[in-house]
Protein backbone atom coordinates (compact mmCIF):
# COMPACT_ATOMS: atom_id res chain seq x y z
CA UNK A 1 0.00 0.00 0.00
CA UNK A 2 1.13 3.56 -0.68
CA UNK A 3 2.69 5.07 2.50
CA UNK A 4 0.17 7.90 2.44
CA UNK A 5 -2.66 5.37 2.55
CA UNK A 6 -1.05 3.73 5.54
CA UNK A 7 -0.90 7.08 7.31
CA UNK A 8 -4.62 7.64 6.72
CA UNK A 9 -5.47 4.05 7.71
CA UNK A 10 -7.84 4.21 10.72
CA UNK A 11 -6.43 0.91 12.02
CA UNK A 12 -2.89 2.27 12.17
CA UNK A 13 -3.08 3.93 15.64
CA UNK A 14 -4.86 0.86 17.07
CA UNK A 15 -2.34 -1.83 16.08
CA UNK A 16 0.11 -1.30 18.92
CA UNK A 17 -2.62 -0.92 21.56
CA UNK A 18 -4.35 -4.07 20.32
CA UNK A 19 -1.06 -5.99 20.41
CA UNK A 20 -0.42 -4.87 23.99
CA UNK A 21 -3.69 -6.58 24.93
CA UNK A 22 -3.41 -9.67 22.74
CA UNK A 23 0.21 -10.61 23.51
CA UNK A 24 -0.15 -10.97 27.32
CA UNK A 25 -3.53 -12.65 26.82
CA UNK A 26 -1.95 -15.11 24.39
CA UNK A 27 0.79 -15.87 26.91
CA UNK A 28 -1.76 -16.61 29.64
CA UNK A 29 -3.86 -18.81 27.34
CA UNK A 30 -0.75 -20.77 26.30
CA UNK A 31 0.03 -21.50 29.97
CA UNK A 32 -3.58 -22.47 30.69
CA UNK A 33 -3.59 -24.84 27.70
CA UNK A 34 -0.31 -26.40 28.81
CA UNK A 35 -1.34 -27.03 32.42
CA UNK A 36 -4.87 -28.24 31.64
CA UNK A 37 -3.65 -30.78 29.08
CA UNK A 38 -1.94 -32.84 31.77
CA UNK A 39 -0.35 -36.04 30.49
CA UNK A 40 -2.30 -35.88 27.23
CA UNK A 41 -0.30 -32.99 25.78
CA UNK A 42 1.04 -33.78 22.31
CA UNK A 43 4.69 -33.17 21.30
CA UNK A 44 3.88 -30.01 19.35
CA UNK A 45 2.10 -28.41 22.32
CA UNK A 46 4.83 -29.57 24.68
CA UNK A 47 7.39 -27.72 22.56
CA UNK A 48 5.43 -24.63 21.51
CA UNK A 49 3.20 -23.69 24.45
CA UNK A 50 6.04 -22.76 26.87
CA UNK A 51 7.75 -20.85 24.04
CA UNK A 52 4.52 -19.02 23.23
CA UNK A 53 3.97 -18.06 26.88
CA UNK A 54 7.52 -16.72 27.33
CA UNK A 55 7.78 -15.23 23.86
CA UNK A 56 4.49 -13.33 23.99
CA UNK A 57 5.31 -11.93 27.42
CA UNK A 58 8.77 -10.79 26.28
CA UNK A 59 7.40 -9.22 23.10
CA UNK A 60 4.70 -7.39 25.07
CA UNK A 61 7.36 -5.90 27.38
CA UNK A 62 9.49 -4.82 24.41
CA UNK A 63 6.48 -3.19 22.75
CA UNK A 64 5.45 -1.46 25.98
CA UNK A 65 8.83 0.17 26.60
CA UNK A 66 9.99 0.54 22.98
CA UNK A 67 7.00 1.53 20.82
CA UNK A 68 9.21 1.90 17.76
CA UNK A 69 9.90 -1.86 17.92
CA UNK A 70 6.37 -2.52 16.62
CA UNK A 71 7.79 -2.89 13.10
CA UNK A 72 9.39 -6.23 14.08
CA UNK A 73 7.50 -7.25 17.24
CA UNK A 74 4.13 -7.61 15.49
CA UNK A 75 5.45 -9.66 12.53
CA UNK A 76 7.42 -11.86 14.95
CA UNK A 77 4.37 -12.62 17.11
CA UNK A 78 2.26 -13.29 14.04
CA UNK A 79 4.90 -15.63 12.56
CA UNK A 80 5.16 -17.64 15.80
CA UNK A 81 1.38 -18.14 15.96
CA UNK A 82 1.23 -19.15 12.29
CA UNK A 83 4.13 -21.60 12.74
CA UNK A 84 2.48 -23.14 15.82
CA UNK A 85 -0.87 -23.64 14.08
CA UNK A 86 0.74 -25.11 10.95
CA UNK A 87 2.87 -27.44 13.11
CA UNK A 88 -0.22 -28.55 15.06
CA UNK A 89 -2.17 -29.16 11.86
CA UNK A 90 0.78 -30.98 10.30
CA UNK A 91 1.11 -33.25 13.34
CA UNK A 92 -2.58 -34.15 13.11
CA UNK A 93 -2.61 -34.73 9.37
CA UNK A 94 0.72 -36.52 8.93
CA UNK A 95 1.55 -38.30 12.19
CA UNK A 96 -1.40 -38.69 14.57
CA UNK A 97 -4.85 -38.14 13.01
CA UNK A 98 -7.49 -37.22 15.57
CA UNK A 99 -10.18 -39.96 15.81
CA UNK A 100 -12.85 -37.23 15.91
CA UNK A 101 -11.59 -35.42 12.80
CA UNK A 102 -9.59 -32.31 13.70
CA UNK A 103 -8.47 -31.11 17.11
CA UNK A 104 -9.78 -27.83 18.59
CA UNK A 105 -6.53 -26.10 17.58
CA UNK A 106 -7.79 -26.10 13.97
CA UNK A 107 -10.55 -23.68 14.99
CA UNK A 108 -7.88 -21.05 15.67
CA UNK A 109 -6.58 -21.12 12.13
CA UNK A 110 -8.72 -18.15 10.93
CA UNK A 111 -6.96 -16.08 13.61
CA UNK A 112 -3.84 -15.91 11.44
CA UNK A 113 -5.87 -14.47 8.56
CA UNK A 114 -7.49 -11.71 10.56
CA UNK A 115 -4.40 -10.91 12.60
CA UNK A 116 -2.47 -10.51 9.34
CA UNK A 117 -5.14 -8.01 8.28
CA UNK A 118 -4.78 -6.20 11.61
CA UNK A 119 -1.00 -6.06 11.79
CA UNK A 120 0.16 -5.81 8.15
CA UNK A 121 -0.48 -3.64 5.10
CA UNK A 122 -3.52 -4.89 3.22
CA UNK A 123 -1.77 -6.40 0.21
CA UNK A 124 0.66 -8.40 2.36
CA UNK A 125 -2.20 -9.58 4.59
CA UNK A 126 -4.01 -11.12 1.64
CA UNK A 127 -0.83 -12.79 0.35
CA UNK A 128 -0.08 -14.26 3.79
CA UNK A 129 -3.63 -15.59 4.12
CA UNK A 130 -3.36 -17.36 0.77
CA UNK A 131 0.06 -18.81 1.72
CA UNK A 132 -1.32 -20.18 5.02
CA UNK A 133 -4.32 -21.73 3.31
CA UNK A 134 -2.20 -23.34 0.59
CA UNK A 135 0.23 -24.66 3.23
CA UNK A 136 -2.66 -26.30 5.10
CA UNK A 137 -3.95 -27.79 1.85
CA UNK A 138 -0.53 -29.28 1.04
CA UNK A 139 -0.33 -30.81 4.52
CA UNK A 140 -3.77 -32.37 4.01
CA UNK A 141 -2.74 -33.65 0.58
CA UNK A 142 0.37 -35.35 1.99
CA UNK A 143 -1.71 -36.83 4.78
CA UNK A 144 -4.15 -38.23 2.22
CA UNK A 145 -1.30 -39.79 0.24
CA UNK A 146 -0.13 -41.54 3.42
CA UNK A 147 -3.60 -43.07 3.76
CA UNK A 148 -4.33 -41.70 7.25
CA UNK A 149 -7.82 -40.41 6.61
CA UNK A 150 -11.22 -42.00 7.28
CA UNK A 151 -14.63 -40.54 6.33
CA UNK A 152 -14.75 -38.54 9.57
CA UNK A 153 -11.44 -36.88 8.68
CA UNK A 154 -12.54 -36.11 5.12
CA UNK A 155 -15.73 -34.51 6.40
CA UNK A 156 -13.79 -32.40 8.92
CA UNK A 157 -11.26 -31.35 6.28
CA UNK A 158 -14.00 -30.39 3.81
CA UNK A 159 -15.60 -28.15 6.43
CA UNK A 160 -12.21 -26.78 7.48
CA UNK A 161 -11.12 -25.78 3.97
CA UNK A 162 -14.58 -24.55 2.98
CA UNK A 163 -14.84 -22.26 5.98
CA UNK A 164 -11.22 -21.09 5.70
CA UNK A 165 -11.65 -20.28 2.02
CA UNK A 166 -14.71 -18.22 2.98
CA UNK A 167 -12.63 -16.38 5.59
CA UNK A 168 -9.92 -15.55 3.04
CA UNK A 169 -12.48 -14.30 0.51
CA UNK A 170 -14.14 -12.21 3.21
CA UNK A 171 -10.73 -10.80 4.15
CA UNK A 172 -10.10 -9.90 0.51
CA UNK A 173 -13.47 -8.13 0.29
CA UNK A 174 -12.72 -6.18 3.48
CA UNK A 175 -9.34 -5.15 2.07
CA UNK A 176 -10.92 -3.86 -1.14
CA UNK A 177 -13.59 -1.94 0.76
CA UNK A 178 -11.02 -0.44 3.13
CA UNK A 179 -8.64 0.58 0.34
CA UNK A 180 -11.50 2.15 -1.61
CA UNK A 181 -12.32 4.20 1.48
CA UNK A 182 -8.69 5.20 1.93
CA UNK A 183 -8.31 6.14 -1.75
CA UNK A 184 -11.31 8.43 -1.41
CA UNK A 185 -9.70 9.98 1.66
CA UNK A 186 -6.45 10.38 -0.24
CA UNK A 187 -8.17 12.32 -3.03
CA UNK A 188 -9.48 14.75 -0.41
CA UNK A 189 -5.89 15.36 0.74
CA UNK A 190 -4.33 15.87 -2.71
CA UNK A 191 -3.32 19.02 -4.56
CA UNK A 192 -4.28 18.19 -8.13
CA UNK A 193 -1.98 20.72 -9.80
CA UNK A 194 1.31 19.51 -8.29
CA UNK A 195 0.36 15.99 -7.17
CA UNK A 196 1.56 16.79 -3.64
CA UNK A 197 -0.60 16.57 -0.53
CA UNK A 198 -2.55 19.65 0.52
CA UNK A 199 -2.86 21.79 3.65
CA UNK A 200 -5.55 19.57 5.18
CA UNK A 201 -3.17 16.62 4.95
CA UNK A 202 -0.35 18.68 6.49
CA UNK A 203 -2.53 19.52 9.48
CA UNK A 204 -3.46 15.84 9.89
CA UNK A 205 0.10 14.53 9.93
CA UNK A 206 1.37 17.43 12.01
CA UNK A 207 -1.16 16.55 14.69
CA UNK A 208 -0.08 12.89 14.68
CA UNK A 209 3.65 13.62 14.59
CA UNK A 210 3.38 16.21 17.36
CA UNK A 211 1.64 13.58 19.50
CA UNK A 212 4.76 11.42 19.05
CA UNK A 213 6.97 14.37 20.01
CA UNK A 214 4.96 14.94 23.19
CA UNK A 215 4.65 11.28 24.17
CA UNK A 216 8.00 9.78 23.15
CA UNK A 217 10.28 12.81 22.79
CA UNK A 218 11.03 12.07 19.14
CA UNK A 219 12.46 14.96 17.06
CA UNK A 220 10.41 16.65 14.35
CA UNK A 221 11.25 19.56 12.07
CA UNK A 222 9.18 21.57 9.63
CA UNK A 223 10.21 23.60 6.57
CA UNK A 224 7.99 26.24 4.98
CA UNK A 225 9.05 27.39 1.50
CA UNK A 226 7.82 30.24 -0.66
CA UNK A 227 8.82 31.01 -4.26
CA UNK A 228 10.36 34.47 -4.49
CA UNK A 229 8.61 36.99 -6.76
CA UNK A 230 6.16 34.41 -8.07
CA UNK A 231 3.57 37.09 -8.79
CA UNK A 232 5.98 38.59 -11.33
CA UNK A 233 6.24 35.19 -13.06
CA UNK A 234 2.45 35.03 -13.45
CA UNK A 235 2.17 38.67 -14.53
CA UNK A 236 5.02 38.47 -17.04
CA UNK A 237 4.67 34.98 -18.52
CA UNK A 238 1.09 33.99 -17.69
CA UNK A 239 -0.53 31.51 -15.36
CA UNK A 240 0.27 28.49 -17.56
CA UNK A 241 3.99 29.13 -17.07
CA UNK A 242 3.33 29.79 -13.37
CA UNK A 243 1.70 26.37 -13.11
CA UNK A 244 4.75 24.77 -14.76
CA UNK A 245 6.97 26.47 -12.18
CA UNK A 246 4.86 25.11 -9.31
CA UNK A 247 4.99 21.59 -10.78
CA UNK A 248 8.77 21.84 -11.23
CA UNK A 249 9.19 22.94 -7.60
CA UNK A 250 7.06 20.01 -6.46
CA UNK A 251 9.33 17.62 -8.38
CA UNK A 252 12.42 19.17 -6.76
CA UNK A 253 10.91 18.71 -3.30
CA UNK A 254 9.88 15.10 -3.86
CA UNK A 255 13.24 14.24 -5.39
CA UNK A 256 15.22 15.84 -2.58
CA UNK A 257 13.59 14.34 0.52
CA UNK A 258 13.43 10.90 2.15
CA UNK A 259 10.56 8.45 1.78
CA UNK A 260 9.55 9.16 5.39
CA UNK A 261 9.36 12.93 4.78
CA UNK A 262 6.24 14.63 3.45
CA UNK A 263 6.12 17.50 0.96
CA UNK A 264 2.84 19.43 0.78
CA UNK A 265 1.47 22.49 -0.99
CA UNK A 266 -0.01 24.81 1.58
CA UNK A 267 -1.55 27.10 -1.03
CA UNK A 268 -0.49 29.42 -3.83
CA UNK A 269 3.31 29.40 -4.08
CA UNK A 270 3.79 28.28 -0.45
CA UNK A 271 4.94 24.72 0.28
CA UNK A 272 6.01 22.79 3.37
CA UNK A 273 8.14 19.73 4.12
CA UNK A 274 7.51 17.71 7.28
CA UNK A 275 10.64 15.94 8.56
CA UNK A 276 9.94 13.21 11.17
CA UNK A 277 12.87 11.94 13.26
CA UNK A 278 14.87 15.03 12.22
CA UNK A 279 16.49 17.59 14.48
CA UNK A 280 17.09 21.19 13.43
CA UNK A 281 20.80 20.53 12.83
CA UNK A 282 19.86 17.88 10.24
CA UNK A 283 17.01 19.89 8.70
CA UNK A 284 19.12 22.97 7.93
CA UNK A 285 21.53 21.26 5.47
CA UNK A 286 18.54 19.71 3.70
CA UNK A 287 16.87 23.12 3.45
CA UNK A 288 20.05 24.57 1.96
CA UNK A 289 20.27 21.74 -0.60
CA UNK A 290 16.66 22.35 -1.63
CA UNK A 291 17.31 26.10 -1.91
CA UNK A 292 20.28 25.42 -4.20
CA UNK A 293 18.27 22.92 -6.26
CA UNK A 294 15.53 25.50 -6.85
CA UNK A 295 18.15 28.11 -7.77
CA UNK A 296 19.50 25.71 -10.42
CA UNK A 297 16.01 24.93 -11.72
CA UNK A 298 15.26 25.92 -15.32
CA UNK A 299 11.68 26.53 -16.45
CA UNK A 300 11.79 28.43 -19.76
CA UNK A 301 11.03 31.22 -20.43
CA UNK A 302 11.50 32.19 -16.75
CA UNK A 303 15.12 33.46 -16.44
CA UNK A 304 15.67 32.18 -12.90
CA UNK A 305 13.93 30.99 -9.76
CA UNK A 306 14.66 31.18 -6.06
CA UNK A 307 12.95 30.20 -2.85
CA UNK A 308 12.97 31.47 0.72
CA UNK A 309 12.77 28.85 3.48
CA UNK A 310 11.86 28.96 7.16
CA UNK A 311 12.80 25.98 9.36
CA UNK A 312 11.58 25.18 12.88
CA UNK A 313 11.98 22.21 15.21
CA UNK A 314 8.92 21.12 17.17
CA UNK A 315 8.81 21.59 20.92
CA UNK A 316 6.70 19.37 23.21
CA UNK A 317 4.34 22.30 23.80
CA UNK A 318 3.77 22.98 20.09
CA UNK A 319 0.44 22.63 18.34
CA UNK A 320 0.21 22.35 14.52
CA UNK A 321 -0.71 26.03 14.40
CA UNK A 322 2.17 27.22 16.61
CA UNK A 323 4.77 25.14 14.74
CA UNK A 324 3.53 26.41 11.38
CA UNK A 325 3.55 29.97 12.75
CA UNK A 326 7.20 29.73 13.87
CA UNK A 327 8.29 28.31 10.51
CA UNK A 328 6.23 31.01 8.73
CA UNK A 329 7.87 33.75 10.78
CA UNK A 330 11.30 32.40 9.83
CA UNK A 331 10.21 32.33 6.17
CA UNK A 332 9.16 35.98 6.17
CA UNK A 333 12.35 36.92 7.98
CA UNK A 334 14.22 35.31 5.06
CA UNK A 335 12.11 37.42 2.68
CA UNK A 336 12.93 40.62 4.56
CA UNK A 337 16.67 39.81 4.55
CA UNK A 338 16.81 39.66 0.76
CA UNK A 339 15.12 36.37 -0.22
CA UNK A 340 16.79 33.20 -1.56
CA UNK A 341 17.94 32.17 1.92
CA UNK A 342 17.18 29.88 4.89
CA UNK A 343 16.19 31.19 8.33
CA UNK A 344 15.47 29.41 11.60
CA UNK A 345 12.28 29.88 13.63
Amino acid sequence: MHPTLELLDPLNPLRRRMALVLLPLGGVLALVALFTSGQGVDPVDRLFLPLLALGFSALALVLLFRPQAASWVLPSAHAVVALYLLATLGYQLLLAPNPLGLSPAAFWFPFVYFSSFLFFPSGRAVRLAVIYLLSAFLLALFGGVRGHFHPVHLNALAQFFGSNLAYVLLLYMLVRIKEGYLEAQLDAHKDFLTGLRNRRYAELILERELARVQRYGRPLSLMVLDLDDFKKVNDTFGHDVGDQVLKALARVLEGGIRVSDRAVRLGGEEFAVLLPETELAQALPLAERLRQAVRALSVPPVPGLSVSIGVAQAAPTDSPLSLLKRADEALYRAKRKGKNRVEVG
